[in-house]
């Protein structure tokens, strides 16, 4: 398996690149070991005043790869769920390592931004796609309430109602939508200018006083972080408790077999005073 980034240091800007083409740069076990080791081995060392995240390949990031799902647990034990949300926890807290930086985060993508790449993606300062580019909760098409920031994040960055069509449908955002809205920065006519655009901006930003950047991320954080972190404790607790293996196994077997996905309906609680 190939390593999931490399990072190159170019002056003040560090190049942090995802490596893996052949997987559509899927985030798997590898990446969560070695990514939050990565992102404070460079806060520590004082040299980075800009992390540029890009992609090889023609899509950005997919998603989840299948080793991560897995090393959350499956069963129905209450020690598994405890576990699961203490995995859960982990993986949220390597994502919000990037706003937790003193440095800011600028971030190129390409193709599809799905799922995990797209929690990521929230999780950076300045965000700028090439025109191939879409988004998508793809947490919705698999029978799973997104748990790693895109519902917590998102809809700070997207008009309420617009994220939650995007939650709710599972559907694509396509690069031009996302620039109307917000999400990203700017929209570029290929990949290549797309990194150049990301480059750009981090030469920008890496010229200016450091202190004035972590100030500045420190200050807008402060007006969102309290409403942030309150939900990924709550989608952290709601998914320990409601993640069913079996909704999402059939989620993806009807996905496969091209049909309708068959899920049980919600039973309705007991009305209260009830003498059956």
């Amino acid at each position: 398996m190939s390593e999931p980034f490399s990072i190159v240091q170019d002056g003040p800007i560090a190049r942090l690149t995802f490596t893996r083409p052949e997987r559509a740069n899927a985030l798997g076990a590898a990446f969560w070991q070695t990514f939050p080791a990565a992102i404070d081995a460079l806060d520590r060392a004082g040299q980075t005043r800009v992390l540029l995240i890009e992609a090889e390949g023609r899509h950005f990031c997919s998603g989840m790869d299948t080793d991560a799902f897995t090393a959350l647990g499956g069963s129905d034990s209450p020690h598994d769920r405890f576990r699961f949300r203490a995995n859960l926890l982990v993986l949220q807290e390597a994502l919000t390592r990037l706003e937790q930086t003193d440095f800011a985060v600028v971030v190129a993508i390409q193709g599809a931004c799905l799922g995990g790449g797209l929690d990521l993606a929230l999780a950076c300062d300045i965000r700028v796609c090439s025109r191939n580019a879409s988004f998508g909760i793809e947490e919705s098409n698999i029978g799973i309430v997104a748990d790693l920031g895109s519902l917590q994040r998102g809809v700070h960055a997207l008009p309420y109602g617009v994220m939650c069509d995007m939650a709710l449908t599972g559907r694509r955002m396509p690069a031009e939508e996302a620039a109307r809205y917000g999400l990203v920065a700017s929209v570029e006519a290929s990949d290549e200018a797309c990194r150049a655009r990301a480059l750009e901006i981090a030469k920008t930003i890496a010229a200016k006083s450091p202190l004035m950047t972590a100030g500045i991320k420190r200050s807008l954080q402060n007006a969102r972080d309290a409403a942030i972190a309150d939900g990924l404790k709550f989608i952290a607790n709601w998914n320990a408790g409601m993640f069913s293996p079996a909704e999402v196994g059939e989620a993806l077997v009807a996905r496969a077999e091209k049909r309708t996905a068959e899920f049980a309906p919600l039973v309705p609680p007991a009305a209260s005073g009830s003498t059956d």
